[in-house]
């Protein structure tokens, strides 16, 4: 028969250590949020509009004053599109309902293939990671348009197994401030799915 000792002193800090962990790391969710809140005030969005999609299945908002058009395409392939711009015309984009036909990673690296062959794009990365529970990949690359014209994109592709989500930020790469990637996480954060 073994007698196991328990050392009552390192179970102790052990037991603070983990406690600590578990403090932190709710402080540090809760100072997230607070800072993506500070970043939009300091950017001058107080006020975000809400915007409905697909009969009502999907909402989302964007920063009131930022003008949108909707349009509509032919064929199954896109469900919703709507432009938009900020204010001060900095930032553009448009946010996309899309059919699944295929799966998302190769729907990426198809479009990412495409692109190359028609534009020239720089610094191309793709992360992935959760948003309101939803697989996420993030999409970001600089892209010349024309002349020595480049744009930093940010592209938010959420998927929803039978469609996608598709939030997409565009700046000329002299007017991107590194805050901008916080305030365009915090406007796809928004989207709800009904």
């Amino acid at each position: 028969m073994k007698v196991i000792v328990i050392n009552k002193k390192k179970v102790g800090i052990i037991v603070i250590i983990l406690g600590l962990m578990i403090t932190l790391l709710g402080i540090s969710k809760q100072f997230d949020d607070k800072l993506k809140t500070t970043i939009l005030v300091e950017n001058n969005i107080n006020l975000l509009d809400s915007y409905v999609a697909s009969n009502g299945k999907i909402t989302y908002k964007l920063p009131a004053g930022w003008t949108t058009k909707e349009k509509t395409f032919s064929g199954d392939e896109i469900m919703y599109h709507n432009d938009f711009q900020s204010a001060d015309a900095i930032i553009h984009g448009f946010v996309e309902v899309l059919n699944a036909k295929e799966d998302l990673k190769v729907f990426l690296d198809n479009s990412k293939n495409i692109s190359q062959q028609q534009n020239e794009i720089k610094n191309y990365k793709i992360d992935h990671f959760v948003i309101n529970g939803k697989k996420t990949y993030l999409v970001q690359y600089l892209i010349n348009t024309s002349s020595d014209n480049w744009y930093r994109a940010y592209e938010y592709f959420i998927d929803d197994g039978k469609q996608f989500y598709r939030f997409s930020f565009f700046t000329r790469e002299v007017n991107f401030k590194e805050t901008y990637g916080a305030i365009f996480e915090s406007i796809v954060e928004t989207l709800k799915v009904h």
